[in-house]
Order: structure tokens, then C-alpha cells, then sequence
């Protein structure tokens, strides 16, 4: 199954926090996973934000930012560009962040179902009709269900 991911499923990849095992499940059970290239610099963002709170110590964050483009994780990256036009219109129609519908628009082109940490952001496209398998993290086990 094609599943798209954004930052905050794929930094629990590499750091122990909460729903960590769902996240890591996407890794063991097969799925292709895809992503708009710009997940690189979110993760990348996240890690820096946690070397920096303390949280992780930087070399772990260099760690972190060096392997998120490994085919181990990630099987292909969508190009932005290809996405910019859906991004907006979908941010414009549901009132959330362009940046965020990126992730939405690389699903939406690839037929595959969004994975998000952001159940609030799902609830929210789903009020704008915008049709879309998005599951949240941490009802990770309804992929099984697809």
C-alpha cells in the first residue's frame, strides 16, 4: 500500500516519544512509502528544534537528517513543484498551512493514503469535503483495515 507521511510521523522514526512503535510500524509492514521532498527539511526542522530544546544531542540530529533520504525510509520523493498548484488550492479551501497540504496533494496524486500525527488537520479537511484516506497515527491499525 502507498502511504504518504509527513515530519511528525517520520522524526518518531528515530526518537522515542510518544506513538513511536506506530510510526515504526509503517517501516516493518510492507508499505511503499512517499513523501514531498520538502519532508526532508521538515524533519530536519524537527530535529534541530529537539538538539536545540535538549531533547536529542546534535549528533543525534545530524543522524537524524542524514538518513531520512535513505530508501530504508523514505521509497520516493515527490518533487514540490509538481505539487505547489494543489497545495495552495487545498490550504486556500481548508484554511490551513500551505506547507501542510503538501503532504495532502503528494497522497491525493499518488492514490495513496496520508498518514498524520494531526487528527485536528484531518477533521478539518474532511469538513471541506476534501476526499482523501488520511489516518491518523495513532489509529495506525486501520491501514490493516484498507
Amino acid at each position: 500500500m502507498k502511504v504518504v507521511v509527513e515530519p511528525g510521523v517520520a522524526i518518531k522514526w528515530f526518537v522515542e516519544e510518544p506513538q513511536r512503535p506506530q510510526a515504526r510500524s509503517l517501516l516493518v509492514h510492507g508499505h511503499e512509502l512517499i513523501a514531498p521532498d520538502i519532508l526532508i527539511a521538515g524533519v530536519a526542522d524537527l530535529a534541530w528544534r529537539k538538539a536545540t530544546a535538549g531533547e536529542i544531542v546534535p549528533e543525534q540530529a545530524t543522524a537524524i537528517v542524514r538518513n531520512i533520504a535513505l530508501p530504508s525510509f523514505i521509497s520516493a520523493f515527490v518533487e514540490s513543484p509538481h505539487l505547489r498548484n494543489r497545495a495552495l488550492t487545498l490550504a486556500l479551501q481548508c484554511g490551513w498551512p500551505v506547507h501542510d497540504c503538501f503532504y495532502v496533494a503528494c497522497a491525493e496524486a499518488a492514490s495513496a493514503t496520508f498518514v498524520s500525527t494531526d487528527e485536528t488537520f484531518l477533521q478539518a479537511l474532511r469538513a471541506e469535503g476534501i476526499v482523501l484516506r488520511g489516518v491518523p497515527l495513532a489509529r495506525i491499525h486501520e491501514l490493516a483495515d484498507a
